[in-house]
């Protein structure tokens, strides 16, 4: 990765949208990385079918923590299916078989590698759980 890519990166991770647990989340996941022992617990709040508020504790490397802060701030507000959709997209994209999502292009040095894959993923494999998690509390 080149030195604006990387700074690019340490502004994202600086902004952390999203960042701090949520007081009454309506559901929770916790989630690891077990090449390299990332860990991300996230609670979301589910309003009218949409994700309305989404937090997050974080002890990850520098991409994934990017890529928290970049779905704390892009996914509040959508329904989960689309959620869904925009993870798909985000893992092709990774894995060269597509256009780079709004705000993912940042990724694209990550192609190559696969095992940083699961980094940029890990915050939607996180909101997946927690919204299923919300579901089977109903």
């Amino acid at each position: 990765m080149n030195e604006l890519g990387e700074t690019e990166l340490l502004k994202l991770a600086a902004r952390a949208s999203g960042a701090g647990r949520l007081e009454r989340p309506d559901g929770t996941a916790k989630v690891r990385n077990p090449f390299c022992g990332d860990r991300l617990t996230l609670d979301v709040r589910i309003e009218g079918g949409r994700v309305a508020e989404i937090g997050y504790e974080i002890r990850a490397c520098l991409v994934c923590q990017a890529s928290a802060s970049i779905a704390g701030q892009e996914m509040v507000g959508r329904p989960a299916a689309e959620i869904a959709d925009s993870g798909a997209a985000v893992e092709s994209f990774l894995k060269g078989e597509g256009d780079a999502p709004v705000h993912y292009g940042i990724f694209e040095p990550m192609q190559p590698h696969l095992n940083r894959h699961v980094c940029v993923m890990m915050p939607f494999q996180a909101i997946a759980e927690a919204v299923e998690d919300a579901d089977s509390g109903d």
